[in-house]
């Protein structure tokens, strides 16, 4: 089952974005505003919080000072040439300005742990394959899914990936389970609606097995599977994903 468009708008717009860029040709003033998902990082050197969006850009304000390096937001931002930039080492990093409130983007890590029982699992709708694979260095590791289910008005959702089985060190195809568990707040009877979220997972745990090994560099194969509404067995994303793992020999 694919997202359907009116599902897909919260990633969408953040990846794809609102983006509202203008050009004054007779001044040479470039500016623009846009929304896009956000990871924070700092620079070890400075050190300065900064954002690199899903667009691509690098960002930072007075108000990123106080987000949390390693965590992802969602918010609209604006930069005019008259903001300037921040060099981080040798590269410029735009003067933005926030323009609403930050949203979270839920995080969580990969488990190597052995799969819970499949009966207390809640369904999808559905899960859309993954944005910005196998980018360690600009996103530190962290895979985003967006997902749609059912739930009631203050239903809360949980998202976690499970490694299906032990790797071996000689694998290169790995499946890792998706699994959605819904805290159910809303009254018995309540009315149930769809709702589309994202989440990021940290696949640095499959990285540091076969690191950990010493084996030269490698692309793993990766397939999700997820559990989904009117569907018995478990379905799996259409992609296969690469994650590069090791050093060159």
């Amino acid at each position: 089952m694919k997202l359907k468009m009116k599902k897909m708008n919260l990633l969408m717009s953040a990846l794809s974005v609102t983006l509202l860029m203008t050009s004054c040709l007779g001044d040479g003033n470039r500016n623009y505003t846009e929304k896009s998902v956000v990871y924070i990082d700092e620079d070890p050197a400075s050190p300065i919080i900064y954002g690199k969006t899903l667009t691509g850009r690098l960002i930072t304000s007075k108000a990123m000072q106080l987000m949390d390096e390693g965590s992802f937001k969602i918010f609209t931002y604006s930069w005019d040439e008259e903001y300037g930039t921040t060099l981080i080492g040798q590269t410029p990093v735009d003067n933005v300005v926030i323009g609403d409130d930050p949203v979270d983007v839920d995080r969580t890590v990969l488990k190597m742990s052995e799969l819970p029982d499949d009966d207390d699992t809640d369904l999808f709708l559905a899960v859309d394959k993954p944005y910005y694979v196998n980018h360690k260095t600009y996103l530190g590791d962290y895979w985003l899914f967006q997902y749609a289910y059912e739930a009631g008005k203050d239903d809360e959702a949980e998202v976690e990936f499970y490694l299906v089985n032990d790797p071996k060190p000689g694998d290169d195809e790995i499946l890792i389970e998706i699994r959605l568990d819904i805290d159910k707040n809303a009254e018995t009877g309540a009315s149930l609606s769809s709702k589309t979220d994202i989440v990021a997972v940290n696949m640095r745990p499959l990285r540091s097995y076969f690191e950990g090994l010493g084996q030269s560099k490698r692309d793993l194969k990766i397939s999700f599977q997820y559990y989904q509404k009117d569907r018995t067995d478990p379905v799996k994303l259409d992609a296969t994903c690469t994650l590069t793992v090791g050093e060159e020999s």
